[in-house]
């Protein structure tokens, strides 16, 4: 194996600690202060000019090599726990979503339906992004949820716009169990993920125009069950059928209602499943937030440990 021309190799003795340097800021910092505004690569030479902090015994450098190796380990086998778990509620759906394995006492007949029966696709607020957002919240604004709100069907409440609200009408302020959809991308991939809204706060959501919720009918109860089908397997062959052949990277309303599903005509079933996913969910949720300490864990060692301030000797 080799490498490309705009590689390079940085051999060293002390190569197993020099690998952490280089993810720590101590390196990144420097980096970042050679490449300025115009200059878009790094030369031999300029690596070979970094300074960094090395301790004298080499016991200490590999006593502080292992401790980061351990700290990847655990990493590591949180990701892989995450990914079975995944692994094994899309079994679980694909098993309970499909009426291939039933749960103990429910019978009777499932029923084949598009999404137009049972709910509405509403499409997202335009808006002048010169006039009508905001940094902060007014009391003329309400908070915007955009495509990039929506990661691993999850909704990310950390980078929030703020949009006029005379822009947004009633039916567009979002409500518990909404489910939200990208309807426009640039990357094709990207188009359809959907994440449920449930609101955290006091404050009034809404969505862009970019953006589309699926408004089931009936009561909170009887609608947890589609966030789980628009995660299925069905769901993304059917955007791959309507997104086949094109370059339109967008859908319609109509697009998410003439999807056909197939679910429970008993609502008490429709929920019990809904539970045995939602507390999978819950338990990646927990590997999730165990795995984002172990990394801030080692973020917190590499500043301690690669800059002398505790030493292990």
């Amino acid at each position: 194996m080799t490498f490309g021309a705009f590689m390079t190799v940085f051999r060293s003795s002390i190569g197993s600690m020099l690998s952490y340097l280089f993810q720590s800021e101590i390196i990144k910092r420097q980096i970042s202060e050679y490449l300025g505004a115009t200059i878009n690569q790094i030369t031999n030479a300029s690596l070979k000019s970094f300074c960094i902090p090395l301790s004298p015994h080499s016991s200490e450098q590999i006593a502080i090599a292992t401790a980061l190796s351990d700290a990847d380990a655990l990493i590591e086998a949180l990701e892989q726990s995450i990914a079975k778990k995944r692994q094994i509620k899309q079994g679980a759906m694909q098993e309970l979503l499909t009426g291939k394995r039933r749960l103990p006492g429910f019978g009777g007949e499932w029923k084949e339906i598009t999404l137009a029966h049972v709910g509405k696709c509403l499409r997202g607020v335009g808006y002048n992004p010169d006039s009508d957002l905001y940094s902060n919240a007014t009391e003329d604004s309400i908070r915007l949820l955009r495509a990039n709100n929506i990661k691993d069907d999850c909704i990310l409440f950390s980078t929030i716009q703020h949009v006029d609200k005379r822009c947004v009408s009633e039916k567009q302020i979002l409500r518990d169990g909404d489910l939200l959809i990208c309807m426009a991308n640039g990357s094709k991939a990207l188009v359809g993920k959907s994440a449920v809204f449930y609101c955290k706060d006091e404050y009034k959501y809404t969505f862009g125009a970019f953006m589309a919720c699926f408004r089931a009918y009936g009561n909170i109860e009887s609608k947890k069950i589609f966030r789980y089908l628009f995660q299925t397997i069905e769901y993304k062959q059917h955007l791959d059928i309507l997104l086949a052949g094109t370059s339109i990277k967008n859908l319609a309303p109509s697009s998410i209602e003439c999807f056909a599903i197939t679910i429970p005509a008993n609502p008490k079933e429709q929920t019990a499943i809904s539970n045995i996913l939602s507390d999978m969910d819950d338990e990646i949720a927990a590997l999730e937030a165990k795995l984002a300490k172990a990394r801030q864990i080692k973020i917190g060692m590499m500043q301690e440990l690669l800059t002398g301030r505790i030493r292990l000797v």
